[in-house]
């Protein structure tokens, strides 16, 4: 994983946000002072920073652990039992118990399914702790196409695919953003891996961004690149403009500036109103694009100045919460996600990766992040020298890192991802090298 570094990651996000920020046709209006709440943010990314600092590439403990192939094989097939299982249960509750597969109103579908909490029991449970090693699986394959056979990396792309599947027909894309760009992360590294190629390096000044295989210039590859990013703005404007269709807004860009809290210019609006249907559709979901790359700063602003307290309030409860409930199915008593969600300043907005470690810890936030880069730094050496376990897990921190500035892609159900990841790491340190399954023949008498 040469290709890219957790700290110009980091770079990357904010660079990106910059873009959006200085091309959005609107400014976002916040009450109070932002020299605490961005001053706390940059402690944020500097601890982070150390964090990864602190680590050194020449570390005796991160030595490159070979694994035999027999062995890498073996765990495969094992995750992608455990995935399907995952993705049958999965479906099983879509169609028999909460009936999100059952044709009609998606939209509504999709409230009750977030605003329910397990309501699919057990099997809801076991699902969502199951159905991610399909994930798992397919992003192994990938890293390693070269040792499987054909027939066993279609089954496993087409079960690991179930995700976006399940998010595209619900109207979801959260999901498939950061499932997409992890699987970009580990096909970028599976290639450094298994083919020869030239490399392109793409700099800001003098300082070098990204490193790139050459042949993702050309011209059938950015043909491909272009018409996949072209449909899922499309996808993305046709999401925006049928929940709007649902509230049935008569001036979206009014209602949307009380909501939002921002002053959309004149001249935007004024070109907005006087539009064809089809062209406002297209430039209000262009705007509300824009607006979720960039609202998360400012909504980072004023959730700090919101909060009155500075020290934290649950401690890893509201950021970690989807492995908390998971004892409310044998009685413990936890409270709601709702309930925690109360003290914020605005619910379902997007604070930036940092907002929720701010509600969680406040300023000994700092500390967490310090400990962040430092887990991301060791998974990245390891990713470095090639261990297909921390290999797929750099993929799937790298692309969080890389929306650091917009969402937090751990929060929420993207943390069985994790504990997935963090799984496959474990089978990996305890399963046998040369296991060997024999099958024994029994005589007749």
């Amino acid at each position: 994983m040469k290709i890219f570094s957790p700290i110009k990651l980091l770079l990357l996000s904010f660079l990106v946000w910059l873009l959006f920020y200085f091309s959005i046709p609107a400014n976002y209006i916040y009450k109070g002072s932002a020299l605490f709440s961005i001053s706390l943010l940059l402690l944020y990314i500097v601890f982070f920073i150390f964090g990864i600092l602190s680590i050194k590439k020449s570390n005796k403990s991160l030595l490159k652990k070979s694994y035999p192939l027999k062995k890498v094989k073996q765990i495969t097939y094992f995750l992608f039992f455990v995935g399907l299982t995952g993705v049958l249960i999965k479906l099983f509750t879509g169609i028999f118990v909460t009936k999100i597969f059952i044709p009609g109103e998606i939209f509504s579908k999709r409230l009750e399914l977030i605003g329910s909490e397990f309501n699919s029991g057990i099997f809801g449970v076991i699902s969502a702790i199951l159905f991610p090693f399909s994930v798992i699986t397919m992003l192994i394959v990938i890293y390693h196409f070269r040792n499987f056979s054909k027939t066993f990396i279609v089954f496993a792309i087409l079960f690991g695919l179930y995700p976006f599947l399940e998010t595209f027909y619900l109207g979801g894309r959260t999901i498939i953003v950061l499932l997409g760009t992890t699987i970009i992360f580990t096909l970028l590294a599976s290639i450094e891996k298994n083919v020869n190629y030239k490399k392109t390096i793409i700099k800001l000044a003098t300082f070098k961004l990204i490193t790139l295989p050459s042949f993702f210039l050309r011209k059938k590859v950015l043909i491909i690149s272009s018409i996949i990013l072209i449909a899922f703005v499309s996808y993305s404007i046709k999401v925006i403009n049928d929940r709007l269709s649902r509230f049935n807004y008569k001036d979206t860009l009014s209602v949307w500036e009380v909501y939002h809290r921002v002053k959309v210019d004149d001249e935007f609006k004024k070109e907005v109103r006087i539009s064809s249907i089809e062209d406002k559709n297209y430039k209000i979901g262009i705007y509300s694009l824009k607006h979720y790359f960039v609202h998360g700063v400012f909504e980072y602003i004023r959730l700090v100045n919101h909060l009155d307290k500075t020290t934290g309030y649950y401690y890893g409860l509201y950021e970690f919460y989807v492995f908390a409930k998971f004892f409310k199915v044998f009685g413990v008593q936890i409270p709601s996600f709702y309930d925690l969600n109360s003290i914020s300043h605005k619910r379902a907005v997007y604070t930036t990766f940092w907002g929720p470690f701010y509600i969680d810890f406040g300023i000994f936030g700092i500390i967490i992040m310090f400990l962040w880069g430092r887990f991301v730094r060791k998974v990245h050496i390891r990713a470095l020298q090639g261990n297909v376990q921390y290999v797929i897990l750099f993929s799937f921190l790298a692309t969080i890192i890389l929306a650091s500035f917009y969402i937090n892609f751990l929060l929420g159900t993207a943390s069985y991802y994790l504990f997935a990841f963090l799984v496959a790491i474990i089978l990996f340190k305890i399963w046998p090298n040369n296991l060997t399954f024999v099958l024994h023949k029994t005589n007749n008498v």
